[in-house]
């Protein structure tokens, strides 16, 4: 065609001005079609990425999400009755891909990203402070939770930074190369450390053998500012208590600890001298 195209339509006349439009209006309708089918996708993988978004934050199953697609189809009918689109309203409510599998892709691209954003305001923070904590979960395994503080632009964020499961001891080793792996592995600048805090744990405050010891010592880590979480003090202190307002000998809480026997007992001080005299 492009070879006789000048013998058929010579140039200067009418047309092959016509002919030119033609060709230009079908062109576009083309890209038209095009565009509207990758609008319509793109719109179809906004919503279940929403979907899959509200799912994780409200901790409901994966496959909740064909029950939401379901009650979507249900609901289309009464929902856009007056409406003249209905069909195609339709069509993209069936597009939808909410399958277990489907789901858990996204959520899993939604944390990437979450992720990498977090380490990203990490990286420009001036500072950022540490708390660590514990605990058993369902399978017996011990996990280690980090949360994170620090600072965007002139107002503070908290997040949770890692959770590491500790497979075989949870000495304050342990939980020092735990630690200091996950922020090697995410390339979180530790000179920008400001404070940790813990509970009072043994693995954890020891100065020697526990958490905050092994972090004094270690030249990658500054000199920062090591606390006893006030959460925990105040779960521990009720138990120091027995519900007649005295101070117990056994209990939960090792009171009666290093370097803390003459305050406890000076504390008693009144009640010795009763129970003696």
């Amino acid at each position: 065609m492009h070879g006789d195209f000048d013998k058929h339509y010579p140039i200067g006349k009418k047309l092959r001005e016509d002919k030119v439009a033609s060709l230009k209006k079908k062109l576009h309708d083309q890209q038209s079609i095009f565009r509207r089918l990758l609008s319509s996708s793109d719109c179809a993988t906004e919503a279940f990425v929403k979907i899959s978004w509200i799912l994780a934050k409200k901790q409901k199953p994966y496959s909740d999400g064909e029950t939401v697609k379901a009650c979507f189809q249900e609901s289309a009918d009464s929902l856009f009755a007056e409406f003249k689109n209905k069909d195609e309203i339709k069509k993209q409510i069936s597009n939808l891909q909410l399958s277990h599998q489907t789901v858990a892709r996204r959520v899993e691209i939604i944390s990437g990203d979450v992720f990498d954003q977090l380490l990203c305001e990490l990286k420009n923070a001036s500072g950022f402070s540490l708390a660590l904590d514990e605990s058993c979960d369902v399978t017996d395994t011990e996990q280690l939770i980090i949360w994170v503080r620090y600072d965007v632009e002139d107002k503070f964020k908290e997040e949770l930074l890692a959770l590491v499961p500790l497979r075989n001891t949870t000495r304050g080793e342990d939980i020092y190369n735990a630690l200091k792996e996950c922020l090697v592995r995410n390339s979180i600048d530790m000179k920008k450390l400001v404070s940790v805090t813990t509970d009072g744990a043994p693995a954890m405050v020891g100065q020697r053998a526990g958490l905050i010891g092994l972090l004094m010592v270690d030249s990658d880590f500054p000199n920062f500012q090591a606390y006893h979480c006030i959460i925990h003090q105040q779960a521990l202190c009720p138990k120091l208590k027995d519900d007649a307002g005295d101070f117990v000998l056994h209990t939960d809480v090792r009171w009666l600890s290093k370097r803390k026997v003459l305050a406890s007992f000076w504390d008693l001080i009144q009640d010795v001298k009763i129970f003696r005299f």
